[in-house]
């Protein structure tokens, strides 16, 4: 949230503190943003998902938790497999002097998220004209639970008088949109150029958790164990969104894909034989064995 003059006309949804002193509202300027950026997407042959289109939670469900707004947003682009998530926001901080637009991606993700941030930072920065805070790093729940490249956005600081007034202009806000609209379509260029490395799974890293972990996830550890198989590129970074099948001890097949951390978990009953875990994408062969202990008595 951030403080406007006296009379500023922000074409977004009136706001206004007990005194009548006008305001402007993140989820306002996010929001606003992000549909000028799906209608700039479309109008270059992109196909958009929105996670919200209205004054509502992810999903355009009543606002229940951050929790859930969360969940609700990543569970539907894994669900609709979007090849990309971006997530807009504007940023706070406690001292007004802080200005500038960043982007942030996980921590320690591979080459190809940080190329569409680094698209996205520059084109952003190029319209907007404000400090460049450059591309960062974050354990983000919507960074750590997409099951594609993502990244999210911070374009000004609402707590900045200076920021929080050009963000108030519908023509500043379309800019942001064109220049977050602009980077994707880079990235999608330099894909196809070849300029950036797409990732191959070339590794399945595979682990059977401890009884305290495998507690935390609901499993009782006399009759069973949380797994996590990670799988790696020919880089050495987990890649997210990789799809994976396993076959438990007991004959049981199940389909999972790897998180944003690039991890899948598997609640695996014990019952002594071998776990085995492969990726699930054409014409490649990787695969990963774990012996699984007898149920304790």
């Amino acid at each position: 949230m951030g403080s406007l003059p006296a009379g500023t006309v922000t074409g977004l949804t009136p706001r206004a503190d007990a005194a009548g002193n006008p305001l402007i509202f993140e989820k306002d300027v996010n929001l606003d943003v992000g549909q000028r950026l799906s209608a700039f997407l479309q109008a270059n042959g992109v196909p958009t998902l929105m996670t919200r289109n209205t004054d509502s939670a992810g999903g355009d469900v009543p606002y229940v938790s951050e929790g859930a707004d969360l969940k609700a947003r990543t569970d539907l682009a894994n669900a609709q497999a979007a090849q990309l998530f971006v997530s807009i926001h504007q940023n706070s901080a406690l001292s007004a002097l802080a200005t500038g637009t960043e982007t942030y991606v996980l921590t320690g993700t591979g080459p190809a998220p940080r190329a569409l941030a680094l698209a996205i930072q520059q084109s952003v920065i190029a319209r907007l004209l404000l400090t460049d805070r450059g591309v960062r790093e974050a354990n983000f729940y919507v960074l750590r639970n997409s099951a594609m490249p993502a990244v999210l956005v911070e374009g000004a600081f609402l707590s900045n008088p200076t920021d929080a007034l050009a963000v108030a202009s519908p023509d500043v806000r379309q800019a942001m949109a064109e220049g977050i609209g602009t980077g994707i379509l880079n990235y999608s260029r330099m894909l196809g150029d070849g300029a950036v490395q797409q990732p191959v799974p070339t590794k399945i890293r595979l682990a059977r958790s401890g009884g305290a972990v495998s507690r935390r996830a609901g499993i009782n550890p006399t009759r069973g164990d949380l797994w996590v198989a990670t799988v790696i590129d020919q880089s050495g970074v987990p890649m997210a969104g990789v799809p994976l099948t396993a076959r438990l001890p007991n004959g049981k097949g199940v389909s999972v894909s790897t998180r944003g951390d690039g991890k899948a978990l598997l609640a695996v009953p014990r019952r002594r034989g071998r776990l085995n875990v492969a990726v699930a994408l054409p014409g490649i062969r990787v695969n990963a064995r774990g012996d699984v202990p007898a149920r304790l008595r």
